[in-house]
């Protein structure tokens, strides 16, 4: 839905990758942004204005930690899932073709992105208690996460400050990876090596915020 308008506006990509092939790995980002959304807005959320979830969670023997962590993991395992069979079935109207390495990298990078993505929502779901204001807040951040991000539109088509700006933001740090991997082989271990402390600092501000919420 996103991508074929805009191969009929984009044909190729800067470097010649003709652009349906060039915006698959982007648009499985874009899905996996969205599938990972409703689990954390029920458990988060959901629930939670409800009054239902913080009974469960005050009796529960695990840490917080281990509350937003497992959270986390299942939604990411059931975006995964979904991703991988929406990728099969795009590929099966385009001709592109995945080694297995590069199959296995792309997935680990979705699952970095997966992390950084889903503590995003869950910090915003946990320090906002009004419906709209949730709504509001998510339709900005997938605005600015699906035309911001280089998911479907490159950054090099920004202006140079704005676009230096884009790929400096960790959420754009995992696709950026493989996009690396991709062209040229590489994988950029500093990069790569700076989002687990990200992701795990991440998890432990959450489960801060969500300690908060059960003593208010």
């Amino acid at each position: 839905m996103i991508g074929s308008p805009l191969k009929n506006i984009i044909r190729y990509s800067i470097s010649g990758v003709p652009y349906d092939v060039w915006a698959f790995p982007g648009l499985i980002f874009i899905l996996g942004s969205i599938v990972i959304f409703p689990p954390l807005f029920r458990e988060f959320f959901d629930l939670r204005m409800h009054g239902k979830s913080l009974i469960n969670i005050a009796l529960t023997p695990h840490s917080k930690t281990k509350i937003v962590f497992s959270n986390l993991v299942v939604a990411i395992v059931e975006t995964i899932i979904v991703s991988i069979l929406t990728g099969f079935i795009y590929t099966s109207f385009i001709e592109i073709s995945f080694s297995f390495l590069n199959a296995l990298f792309f997935l680990s990078t979705l699952i970095l992105y997966l992390f950084l993505i889903g503590n995003l929502f869950i910090t915003f779901l946990l320090i906002i208690d009004t419906l709209s204001s949730v709504l509001l807040s998510m339709s900005i951040i997938f605005l600015i996460n699906i035309f911001g991000n280089g998911f479907i539109i490159e950054t090099s088509f920004f202006p140079n400050g704005l676009g230096e700006l884009l790929t400096l933001h960790p959420l754009s740090l995992p696709f950026q990876l493989y996009r690396t991997f991709n062209s040229i082989g590489i994988i950029n271990l500093k990069i790569l090596l700076s989002l687990f402390p990200i992701i795990y600092l991440w998890v432990l501000l959450n489960s801060f915020l969500l300690k908060r919420k059960m003593l208010q």
